[in-house]
């Protein structure tokens, strides 16, 4: 409505101009027309805002989630908003802190935030993350993540810190460049046989721009509008291994069917150069892509996948959603075989309260591969 709004009111204001321009106006016509405009802004909340308004707010944070390979985690932490502008159609920014622990002593921290500009033109997004996980491994690649042999085990750690300076074109678009900070380390190996003689610790520095566009009519539980999104990172090695670029696109679209079902379409990919270390590989699996795997047991340098979810409302805030899939980790278009595909389906449970979705999935891949997922928002 405020979009309309403006766009009535620009539109008004350019045929009185043109009218202008054909006859005299007298001072009456005049102030009518100041009159409407000045009543518009009056109503709309793009006015400057008291300190009052602008002051810091803190939510805390706190919840209960399961993965397959966290087991039941407990989190908590917060999350403060503030305006850096006084302009209300700027978004709020944020700051926040996070910490969880599951019953596998998987542990991880994050510090996050989002600054915007005075005028809303520029955002500034950072974050500190911390992560300590035992993890099972069934090799590097397809053939030997599909033999149950293989498996084994390692405690993985990454530290991670990333800033993202970035131009706002409108509510839509968001353009810029980015740079970071990643050490990964995988301890207690098994039996690191199965990485080939790879290093097990890779320490780097990264640079890269983003591009991304957003017509979503809402980001938590949206039922129209597209997603699109690139990123391109050099990442720049601290210790004797060769350097290598990544590139990560994502495109997810929106639409009704019928009363109350909404279709959600993701397609994604990941891609690695040949220097990059495996930790850095992309990960199949988990609560978001090619749902029922194990997150990691399939992993190589590239990975593609594709998945269509409907989400169907029921009563209040009840709904269930159904999905299917699939996705390919391999090592080189050259090498993309069709029969290494993992089909991935799955259906699920959708609580709605308060802006915030509760989820509860159980997927299923190849091979009686299975998982059961419990958290918030939808999984894209």
């Amino acid at each position: 409505m405020r979009g309309t709004a403006a766009y009535l009111i620009t539109v008004f204001l350019l045929f009185t101009t043109s009218v202008a321009k054909a006859q005299e106006l007298d001072s009456a016509y005049l102030a009518r027309v100041q009159d409407t405009v000045d009543r518009y802004y009056d109503r709309h909340p793009r006015k400057r805002l008291s300190s009052e308004d602008r002051r810091f707010a803190v939510m805390p944070l706190y919840g209960v989630m399961y993965t397959q390979e966290t087991g039941l985690l407990a989190m908590g932490g917060f999350m403060g908003s503030y305006r850096s502008s006084a302009d209300t159609l700027v978004p709020e920014s944020s700051v926040g802190a996070v910490a969880m622990l599951s019953v596998n002593l998987s542990g991880a921290g994050a510090v996050m935030g989002k600054w915007y500009s005075g005028p809303g033109n520029f955002l500034l997004e950072y974050s500190v993350i911390f992560k300590n996980s035992p993890r099972r491994f069934w090799g590097l690649g397809y053939a030997d993540a599909s033999d149950e042999c293989n498996l084994t085990s390692f405690t993985g750690r990454n530290l991670r810190a990333e800033a993202q300076f970035l131009y706002r074109g409108g509510r839509r678009i968001l353009a810029g460049g980015l740079a970071g900070y990643d050490y990964s380390d995988a301890v207690d190996f098994g039996s690191d046989a199965l990485v080939d003689g790879l290093p097990l610790r890779s320490h780097y520095l990264y640079a890269g721009v983003r591009f991304s566009y957003d017509s979503r009519d809402d980001t938590s539980e949206p039922s129209r509008g597209v997603f699109l999104e690139a990123v391109q990172k050099l990442y720049l090695p601290l210790v004797d291994v060769p350097l290598f670029a990544s590139t990560e696109v994502t495109a997810d679209f929106y639409f009704a069917l019928w009363k109350g079902c909404v279709a959600a379409v993701d397609l994604y990919g990941a891609f690695t150069s040949r220097g990059a270390p495996w930790m850095l590989w992309p990960l199949s699996g988990g609560d978001v892509r090619l749902r029922g795997y194990y997150q990691g047991r399939y992993r190589d340098r590239n990975l593609m996948s594709a998945q269509i979810e409907l989400r169907q409302h029921v009563y209040g805030g009840h709904g269930v959603v159904v999905w299917g899939g699939a996705g390919n980790v391999f090592p080189s278009f050259r090498s993309l075989d069709i029969k290494s595909t993992l089909p991935t389906y799955g259906a699920g449970y959708r609580f709605s309260i308060w802006g915030v979705v509760f989820r509860l999935d159980a997927g299923f891949g190849t091979r009686g591969q299975w998982s059961l997922t419990a958290g918030v928002n939808h999984s894209f």
